[in-house]
């Protein structure tokens, strides 16, 4: 028991390195752009102090690897030079490459970077965009499908109308011109998609949701099951300080409208919806282990009205008697005497069953 668990626990740590893929690399000069090297390379996650260290090449140059997404605090020192200190804002899966120049002085003396730095890839012919935290959270959604959010990119467009995955409610996009099932869904780099429809699986909570990446076009070759676009998901995680969020949205039947085409007389129907849920992150111990937790709950009642038929009162006691259409006996197909059935034919779940139709309540 317990090597299955230490088996399946190992599994799933490979699987989630699989999807990050980001990197901070860059050369380290001196004041006459000549390279450093032997610098010594610290990047440090701000969240969960967890650090990552390299040592400059012959040509000053550096490569840390396998980064999540995340604010990073780079530092580099070497012999003869000040420290060098810079934030940087690393994206899902993106390739940073910094340049760094040290300036001679004192090793107490400090040189801190604090401009921005442009998100810009090129060193990557992948053509497709993030969308951050901040718009996660930050942009009206209908419904809270932070999904919806992949329309705000170039060549992502809704599902064609009557589509498979449009007319069961589904969240489905077309990219680039592909098919809507075409497309590959990821969350946390475990594939995430809808076996029937190939639509998506799994839809976390938007407030568990830190960013997520949609690739359009000439992706790398680790996205090889489908050939449309790319979507993967990164959920939040713990840190060093306490978060948490709490949330409900409701909606109630104050401004719904009667049926235009229901018979007057006719009350609105009853229609509610309550969202509600709420997301806790922190320390289990500081700078090694943390938590996340997060619960969505949906309550949705919704009234339609229809005009249908329904059977009378007397039908559901087996008695047709003023019904236009006589009841046929199934064992002879004969119609029953006085087109009433006999008290010993009807089953008691089809009575039960019956007995879910509303009455009628109009001629």
């Amino acid at each position: 028991m317990k090597a299955s668990l230490i088996s399946i626990l190992l599994a799933a740590a490979s699987l989630y390195a699989q999807s990050t893929r980001g990197s901070i690399g860059g050369q380290i000069t001196d004041a006459a752009k000549k390279p450093v090297s032997g610098a010594a390379v610290a990047l440090v996650e701000r969240d969960t102090n967890k650090k990552r260290t390299a040592v400059a090449g012959p040509q000053g140059d550096f490569l840390i690897t396998l980064l999540d997404p995340g604010t990073y605090r780079l530092e580099v020192d070497a012999p003869g030079y000040r420290p060098h200190v810079q934030d940087l804002i690393l994206d899902l899966n993106q390739e940073i490459r910094v340049e760094v120049p040290l300036l001679p002085g004192k090793t107490n003396e400090q040189i801190n970077v604090t401009a921005t730095r442009s998100l810009l890839r090129t060193d990557s012919s992948t053509v497709g965009g993030v969308i951050d935290t901040r718009q996660v959270q930050g942009l009206p959604l209908d419904g809270r499908d932070f999904y919806e959010l992949s329309l705000l990119l170039p060549g992502v467009v809704p599902a064609a109308e009557g589509s498979a995955a449009s007319v069961r409610g589904s969240f489905a996009i077309n990219i680039n011109g592909a098919r809507e099932d075409a497309n590959d869904f990821l969350l946390d780099g475990v594939f995430n998609g809808d076996p029937k429809l190939n639509g998506v699986a799994v839809s976390p909570p938007v407030d568990a949701v830190r960013e997520f990446e949609v690739l359009s076009s000439t992706y790398d070759a680790s996205f090889g099951r489908n050939g449309g676009g790319q979507v993967s998901v990164v959920l939040r995680s713990g840190g060093n300080q306490f978060h948490g969020t709490a949330y409900e949205f409701f909606r109630n039947a104050v401004f719904d409208a009667r049926n235009y085409f229901a018979p007057s007389g006719t009350s609105a129907p009853q229609d509610q919806r309550n969202q509600f849920g709420a997301t806790l992150g922190g320390p289990i111990v500081p700078n090694r282990t943390f938590f996340f937790a997060d619960y969505q709950g949906t309550r949705d009642n919704t009234g339609i009205t229809q005009v249908t038929n329904v059977p009378t009162l007397a039908e559901r006691t087996g008695d047709f008697s003023q019904s236009s259409l006589p009841a046929i006996n199934p064992y002879t197909g004969a119609p029953f005497p006085n087109k009433i059935i006999p008290t010993a034919y009807p089953n008691p779940t089809g009575k039960a069953i019956a007995a879910l139709n509303p009455a009628p309540n109009h001629n």
